[in-house]
């Protein structure tokens, strides 16, 4: 660590004057725990954004009366100083002036403090609900109410980081336009106290051009959203394409694959022009009725002034205020009428994924519902033979490629109707269970392994009952030579480690679950004979008082089950028992 680290321990770029003084207000180091948002058939994207928006309503209300403070004391400046011109540099008063002075700097240093909370407020709440907006689509994508466990595809990568964003940026739509909309009533109530007309001309004009920008914004808001889609489905396409680049590569479609992304490519561009013109048309458009509506108040109030009716402390408030106003309607129109539309159409995608979720049957709380053992007998009917699994037992599966597949996709999604395998708990059909009851029985390790990125202790603690079993299924799978150190990275996608290896991790990952029926599929594969015969040896005794079915052809693993079913045979074949 070098001595810049030492002395900035926080790492917050503080100097030597400053790294004594206290930190306030800084985030949690762990991200806080959120429930999920729901969904109906009724929500629309216009009531989901406003349910975002008002589920943060302890940060945003500090938030927005911050802002209102910050904003209103920027717009009063011009009204201090024409008092100040007319009570003391007008009359030559000292102490009139020492006071006004004295009154402006207060102004300053309360408006910056304002400033500085409502900024940071308003950061947080961002934060906050992209965090939980992200965790609901986890919920949804991962663990789908139906209880289905296929994969996303790559539009989710787009939803999760261009869609979330925007819709938690809609938080900004109660903050900053509450606080301008109070900004621009003071400084109409201001004008009124200058010249009634002034007044009246803010209050009646100001809604008015409010009123035009939002007509002026329908098309932006349409077409925005066509946009984001077309932005998905490039973003989603390209993610496909490196995720299944080796299949693409043997297959020899690589001129195929860069057709349909450059053609997509190509549209999403033609969608990304003709929503930048929109938003230029409109820029230009609100400002020429923002500037044009300023323009009159100010040369209303210099027509009073030359009249006699304005002094000219009251001309330069008056003048001030008229200025003031203006970056408040061209704010509320070139940021906060664009952020709605963005929030609305990213609003209308993430609800399509919610509420695809929610509208799997759900089944009501009065009816009796079949109740399952914590350690069930577990049953796999196939077209040729039934496999079943006693508490308590490992059973070896041994069969062809294409029927351990399917067995394994049955487990892991029981309530495909297309199967022709049947599973069963206690003699229940899976598929009259919830899927939180199935899966809170039985864990599947499928044959692919998948890693996530970080440290081993990352990965396998995701899922661990407990440090001593974690430890228990490092030994197990025959991880303890290489992973001694579970603070050791694996790389993107688990690239620091063999595919050995990275079996193994898989393997000790399932093991620390602790899950009452584990399904292991071809867990060995890419483990060399040694190795295997190691993880055979101490299997059994990881998994004692668990029931475990083990789908494999290795004659190590299948010598150290209770039982064998060999499906290739048709008939229960007996098998050596290790003990």
């Amino acid at each position: 660590m070098s001595d810049a680290s030492h002395s900035d321990p926080l790492m917050l770029g503080r100097g030597p004057l400053t790294r004594r003084l206290p930190v306030l207000l800084q985030a949690p180091t762990d991200p806080p725990e959120v429930q999920p948002f729901e969904t109906g058939a009724g929500t629309t994207p216009g009531r989901f954004l406003l349910r975002v928006i008002l589920s943060v309503r302890r940060i945003t209300v500090p938030a927005t009366l911050a802002a209102i403070v910050w904003q209103v004391g920027e717009s009063a400046v011009p009204v201090v100083m024409g008092l100040a011109i007319d009570r003391a540099l007008a009359t030559g008063d000292a102490g009139q002036l020492v006071l006004w002075l004295g009154a402006l700097v207060a102004l300053y240093v309360v408006l910056t403090v304002a400033a500085k909370f409502a900024v940071q407020l308003t950061a947080y709440a961002i934060q906050l609900l992209q965090h939980r907006i992200r965790s609901t689509l986890s919920t949804g994508v991962l663990h789908p109410v139906g209880g289905g466990a296929h994969a996303p595809d790559g539009g989710v990568v787009s939803l999760m980081t261009n869609d979330i964003a925007r819709l938690a940026n809609g938080v900004q739509l109660v903050i900053m336009p509450i606080a301008r909309i109070m900004t621009i009533g003071f400084i109409a109530v201001s004008l009124l106290r200058t010249h009634w007309l002034l007044g009246i001309a803010v209050l009646v004009g100001a809604p008015v051009a409010v009123w035009s920008m939002g007509v002026l914004s329908e098309r932006l808001s349409r077409d925005t959203r066509e946009y984001q889609g077309l932005l998905a489905t490039t973003v989603g396409l390209a993610t496909d394409v490196v995720a299944g680049y080796r299949v693409v590569k043997g297959m020899r479609a690589e001129a195929e694959a860069t057709r349909r992304y450059r053609r997509a490519s190509q549209e999403t561009l033609v969608g990304a022009k003709r929503n930048a013109g929109l938003l230029g048309r409109f820029l230009m458009g609100s400002g020429v009725v923002t500037g044009t509506f300023v323009a009159a108040v100010m040369g209303l109030a210099g027509w009073f002034a030359v009249d006699g009716q304005l002094s000219v402390g009251e001309l330069i408030a008056a003048v001030g205020l008229a200025q003031a106003l203006l970056p408040q309607i061209q704010s509320i129109a070139n940021n906060s009428i664009p952020n709605l539309a963005g929030s609305r159409a990213s609003s209308a995608r993430v609800l399509d994924v919610l509420k695809t979720d929610a509208a799997a049957p759900h089944e009501p709380d009065d009816v009796a519902r079949p109740v399952v053992g914590p350690l069930p007998v577990l049953e796999v009917s196939t077209p040729g033979a039934t496999v079943r699994v006693e508490p308590g037992e490992l059973v070896g599966v041994r069969t062809d490629d294409l029927t351990a597949a399917r067995v394994a996709e049955a487990l892991l999604d029981p309530r495909d109707p297309g199967s022709e395998v049947a599973v069963r708990l206690d003699g229940i059909a899976a598929q009259e269970l919830t899927a939180r009851e199935y899966r809170s029985r039985v864990m599947l390790t499928p044959h692919r392994v998948m890693l996530f990125s970080g440290t081993i202790r990352d990965n396998l603690t995701a899922t661990a009952a407990s440090p001593e079993l974690l430890t228990a299924a490092v030994r197990a799978a025959a991880c303890d030579d290489f992973a001694a150190d579970l603070d050791l990275p694996v790389g993107e996608d688990g690239n620091r480690f063999s595919g050995g290896q990275l079996q193994r991790l898989a393997l000790a990952r399932a093991l620390a679950s602790d899950a009452p029926v584990l399904v292991l599929h071809d867990p060995t594969t890419a483990v060399d004979s040694v190795t295997e015969h190691t993880i055979a040896k101490r299997l059994r005794e990881v998994r004692a008082g668990r029931s475990t079915l083990l789908i494999t052809s290795s004659p190590a693993l299948l010598g150290g089950c209770d039982r064998v079913v060999d499906l290739l045979q048709d008939a229960p074949v007996p098998a050596r028992t290790t003990r």
